[in-house]
């Protein structure tokens, strides 16, 4: 695979990647996984990139492990997959740490990006059927539902 940073592609000015791979890509149910990191960032609450290369999801982890999924649609981040914390919605909706809550991110009309933080939900049948054994698969203890 290389050095790790070559599997995502280089900036428009020729730079690498912010991120590397911490262990080799997994695909489970034709969806491609990562679990990656940002270069020289010790903190373990680094988030996810905006954008996709090389996988369908990105992972990251803190000190307990595998704790987050991002999902891409068109290379650009559409959902997170949350279990590392508890989650309270505006409407009072709790989510235990352990249990996926799922955030949807939507682009804005300059480009930036907006996580739609305030109504997040479960995941759903479809969403449990594509993913979950790939989410089981790097953190065997999270829960969907």
């Amino acid at each position: 695979m290389g050095n790790g940073a070559d599997f995502f592609s280089r900036d428009e000015r020729g730079r690498r990647s912010e991120y590397v791979s911490i262990a080799p890509a997994r695909t489970v149910n034709g969806v491609k996984g990562h679990l990656i990191k940002k270069v020289g960032d010790s903190d373990t609450h680094t988030n996810l990139p905006y954008y996709s290369n090389t996988s369908d999801v990105y992972f990251r982890q803190n000190a307990n492990g595998v704790c987050q999924a991002r999902v891409y649609a068109g290379q650009k981040m559409f959902l997170d997959f949350d279990w590392s914390h508890s989650h309270k919605n505006s409407d009072g909706r709790i989510f235990q740490k352990g249990v996926v809550h799922v955030q949807r991110w939507k682009q804005n009309s300059d480009g930036t990006f907006s996580r739609l933080s305030k109504n997040a939900r479960s995941m759903n049948n479809a969403e449990m059927k594509k993913y979950g054994p790939l989410l089981k698969s790097f953190c065997p203890s999270v829960k969907f539902r």
